[in-house]
C-alpha cells in the first residue's frame, strides 16, 4: 500500500504543472491575440493556423520501367557486385 503523503506530494506536483502550463498558454493567447491587433491595424490579413500548409515536394520524374536510371553499364557492374 503506498504511503498517503506520498501520494499528496505527487499530486501537489502535478498541480503545479499544470498551473505552469495553463500560464504558458495565457501567455501564448496574449502574443496571438496581440498578433491579430497588429495585424488589423496594418492591414495585414491574419490566416488562420488551419490554413497553413507546408510547400508541396515536386513529383518524382515518371517511371521509363527499366532498371537502367541512365548510369551505364559499368554503374549496373559494379552494383552487381556489391554484396
Amino acid at each position: 500500500m503506498k504511503d498517503i503523503n506520498e501520494i499528496l506530494r505527487k499530486k501537489e506536483a502535478d498541480l503545479q504543472q499544470i498551473q505552469r502550463e495553463v500560464e504558458a498558454l495565457r501567455v501564448a493567447v496574449r502574443l496571438l491575440s496581440e498578433e491579430t491587433e497588429a495585424a488589423s491595424i496594418f492591414g495585414r490579413p491574419v490566416l488562420p493556423t488551419s490554413a497553413y500548409a507546408p510547400p508541396a515536394r515536386p513529383a518524382p520524374p515518371p517511371s521509363t520501367g527499366t532498371a537502367d536510371a541512365g548510369y551505364g553499364p559499368s554503374w549496373d557492374a559494379a552494383a552487381k557486385k556489391f554484396p
